[in-house]
């Protein structure tokens, strides 16, 4: 039996695929997905990298969370957000700042309290870590 071949209709490779960023996609999420691409890595290999679950890893890019089948705008923290932008190699404030979470403008003796209690609260061998990150940032400063 003879089945005819239907007419193709020209076809391009990009014909099946669908924007995964939309209009609607938060724009810290937008951000770590375009980073992540960028990178060649799959969700699940940047969730291992930043060492979150990769069901919260989609939950960063979309910028929603379903629950009982309403749609909820996630809050994720400064830490998740900072973990997530570290895995892709983005700069942690602007993921904050694309989420709404760096302040804008803060006061030199604020900022500076902050990182004194932060260093007090860390145990001392991640102590030593943080000093040693503080002065390759400074001598980074100055070189560049």
């Amino acid at each position: 039996m003879y089945y005819p071949v239907p007419r193709k209709i020209k076809y391009t490779p990009t014909d099946n695929l669908i924007a995964m960023t939309t209009p609607q996609q938060w724009p810290a999420g937008q951000l770590l997905q375009h980073a992540r691409e960028r990178e060649g890595l799959s969700k699940a290999e940047a969730a291992r990298r930043s060492r979150l679950s990769e069901s919260w890893w989609r939950r960063l890019e979309t910028g929603i969370n379903i629950r009982d089948g309403k749609k909820i705008p996630i809050t994720p923290t400064p830490e998740a957000l900072a973990k997530a932008a570290q895995a892709v190699n983005l700069p942690v404030n602007q993921v904050l700042e694309a989420a709404g979470l760096a302040p804008e403008r803060e006061n030199p003796e604020d900022l500076q309290d902050e990182a004194a209690q932060l260093l007090k609260a860390l145990p001392i061998p991640l102590q030593r870590e943080a000093v040693a990150y503080l002065r390759g940032l400074t001598v980074g400063s100055r070189q560049g």
